[in-house]
């Protein structure tokens, strides 16, 4: 939560936060463009974090265009926290088993929107105290995030309840409105960061307008069904005929389950090398894939419509009763990086219309 309250100073003053994080030590991850795409990546400089571009989002289709404002890409916070390839141990050609030591580094993400602050907070009920890895990062990591004023084509935050504006967990939250910058502290060092600034507390004008362009951004995120009851009801249509239909045009590429920023599934190879020997690795996986469900034995989830009904079910369902929350963020990456477009709102709908049995 805050610690401050909203204090209001000036949108140039980013530039001041980013090189204190700079100076502290911190690697910097924010959006910039790459090949036409906003991706996440380490910033050497405040000029390398994208600017003039808006990115249009629908079912399937992703684009770049001149504009003052931007979501995300198909990058989020789990591709450094959770890597997509990780050596968890080496086999020498002498047999010696070697255990990489992991670099510590403290990482800042800048500029993250509030849809993948709590994409954090769900990796951390699987992974904190759990993975090495992602422990280690995880203690000293600083979020300074972008409140979501114009949410895109395929976002539902809002209907998620985790946007467009952050709440809590954030260290620094910041919000644009034009040249202006509203500004909260959420910890110790956001704090820090804040008192750097020439601030003020927020006036009553600028505040009605924060409070407006907010209304206005959840008003537009909305997935077209509420929460209350989503689990029970999605349950008791477990037998829906729709999920056969939705899949008629999925490929089962799992593209769905590798830019969500929740999936945390996973398969290990044995990687041999042309000396003699071998690496451990730990790669992402997803339900969506074939080979997830293959065991000894046979096939737990052969049919590709039970897999994709899995991968809605436990966003949707599942997670609630394992870990308390939902496994969907609102993010509405699996909709726009779907090549074929399938849109889980429309298909959560569909379900709900079709009845028990569908």
């Amino acid at each position: 939560m805050s610690l401050t309250g909203l204090y209001v100073g000036r949108a140039v003053s980013l530039r001041i936060l980013f090189s204190e994080l700079r100076r502290l030590g911190y690697v910097v991850i924010g959006y910039k463009v790459v090949d036409g795409v906003l991706r996440l990546g380490e910033l050497n400089s405040f000029e390398e974090l994208a600017h003039d571009v808006e990115d249009i989002q629908s079912p399937g289709k992703y684009s770049l265009v001149s504009g003052d404002f931007y979501r995300h890409g198909p990058d989020s916070p789990k591709r450094f926290l959770y890597p997509p390839t990780l050596t968890l141990f080496k086999v020498s050609s002498e047999w010696v088993v070697s255990v990489p030591a992991y670099e510590e580094r403290n990482i800042a993400f800048f500029g993250l929107k509030p849809c993948d602050l709590a994409s954090i907070k769900v990796l951390d009920k699987i992974l904190l105290g759990v993975d090495e890895y992602y422990t280690s990062l995880r203690k000293n990591l600083v979020l300074v995030v972008e409140n979501c004023v114009s949410p895109g084509g395929t976002c539902f935050c809002s209907t998620m309840n985790t946007g467009p504006r952050a709440r809590d967990s954030f260290d620094l939250a910041y919000t644009r409105l034009n040249d202006k910058l509203v500004v909260e502290a959420g910890s110790e060092l956001g704090l820090k960061l804040l008192n750097l600034l020439e601030v003020e507390p927020i006036d009553d004008v600028t505040y009605e307008r924060f409070e407006v362009m907010m209304r206005n951004a959840s008003e537009k995120a909305r997935a077209g069904f509420e929460l209350n009851g989503l689990p029970e009801e999605l349950e008791l249509r477990i037998e829906s005929k729709t999920y056969e239909e939705i899949v008629e045009k999925c490929l089962g590429c799992a593209n769905c389950n590798m830019v969500c920023p929740t999936c945390f599934c996973f398969d290990v190879f044995d990687v041999p090398l042309i000396d003699g020997s071998a690496e451990r690795v730990r790669v992402w996986d997803g339900c969506l894939n074939f080979t997830y469900g293959q065991v000894a034995g046979g096939h737990f989830r052969p049919d590709l419509w039970a897999r994709y009904r899995h991968f809605v079910l436990h966003k949707l369902a599942y997670w609630i009763k394992q870990f308390g929350m939902y496994g969907c963020v609102g993010c509405g990456r699996c909709i726009t990086w779907c090549p074929t477009g399938i849109d889980l709102r429309e298909t959560v709908k569909k379900v709900l219309r079709g009845g028990k049995g569908g």
